[in-house]
């Protein structure tokens, strides 16, 4: 009988400790996505006021070259329109024609979510870090 109440003392703390690691885990994979999440948000709404004003001033002190998505979903590089399918190709080209270029992406308030994304696709195909190019949504005037 002694043996046997030593065992059980010993196999009852240790249930909960391993379902609370399981629930520690859980929470942090809880955490990280919903900071990192809002952290997206945060970055959008600091560049929605910048655009009206300080989009001019700061694209020609930087001189960064704008992509643009304009309000009928079509993409603009360098003042030609691309497809999105294209548009990684393009900018591979544009990175071997001027490997310094500065990028940054002007999308209108209607573009669409699926357009910015695969813009963003292209950027990573064609070897540009996202983080380095600001988007700008604004109504754009045509």
């Amino acid at each position: 009988m002694g043996m046997n109440l030593r065992t059980k003392r010993r196999a009852v703390p240790q249930i909960p400790i391993v379902s609370l690691i399981d629930i520690m885990v859980i929470l942090l994979i809880f955490f990280i996505a919903t900071t990192t999440f809002r952290q997206t948000k945060t970055h959008m709404q600091v560049a929605l006021p910048e655009s009206k004003g300080m989009g001019q001033t700061s694209a020609s002190q930087d001189e960064r070259m704008g992509i643009v998505i304009t309000k009928a979903q079509k993409i603009f590089l360098e003042g030609s329109e691309y497809a999105p399918e294209k548009l990684a190709d393009g900018l591979k080209a544009l990175k071997i024609r001027e490997p310094g270029v500065k990028l940054e992406l002007e999308a209108d308030t209607e573009a669409a979510l699926g357009l910015l994304v695969k813009v963003w696709d292209a950027l990573r195909e064609a070897g540009f870090s996202v983080a380095e190019v600001p988007a700008r949504i604004q109504r754009l005037e045509e």
